[in-house]
């Protein structure tokens, strides 16, 4: 009898990062971390995120190790069309990538970033979703972000954590910075 390798030994996880606190993305890509140091293939899809600079895409960039970042999306949701690009057809090539990944295994550790806005504004079909990554290789691990988890999403999950804001300094009149929310 042959021996499993470690790949087959895991036992794969759909994991989701919600709530209205800072922190779902930088919590996923701590995992990326870890699964990185264990000689993992990491890739994260961005399913809101454009090509602006962030310092997780620079780091993915300019690494040596299996690690990619992918920005997807047409840019923040509360501007409409940013950069002449639509964000349910974003969302719709997102997405096609995204099952590309994980039909041909192309990750140890896929990431798809943002993908719980994605579902809670109807720009792709929670079912459709919930089944493909259902039908992920047993050994894959997924983590979804993202605020707003919908009970379908939360009920298809393996483990569900809830990042809450308690205090954020935008509410001082502090602005994003480098290096901390990009």
């Amino acid at each position: 009898m042959l021996e499993k390798t470690e790949r087959e030994k895991r036992h794969g996880l759909l994991i989701n990062i919600s709530g209205n606190g800072k922190g779902k993305t930088t919590g996923a890509l701590g995992t990326c971390l870890r699964a990185l140091g264990w000689g993992w293939k990491v890739s994260v899809l961005q399913f809101v995120k454009n090509a602006g600079k962030t310092g997780e895409k620079l780091f993915a960039d300019n690494t040596e190790l299996p690690f990619e970042i992918i920005p997807l999306g047409a840019g923040f949701t509360w501007q409409k069309d940013m950069d002449g690009k639509d964000h349910k057809a974003c969302a719709a090539e997102a997405w096609e990538l995204a099952k590309k990944y994980i039909e041909q295994a192309e990750a140890d550790l896929l990431v798809l970033d943002e993908l719980n806005i994605v579902l809670k504004a109807g720009w792709l079909d929670c079912a459709e979703v919930i089944r493909v990554l259902k039908q992920r290789p047993a050994w894959m691990h997924i983590i979804v972000t993202g605020r707003g988890i919908l009970p379908k999403m939360a009920d298809a999950s393996d483990l569900v954590s809830e990042v809450r804001e308690i205090k954020h300094p935008y509410k001082k009149g502090i602005t994003a910075q480098k290096g901390i929310e990009f």
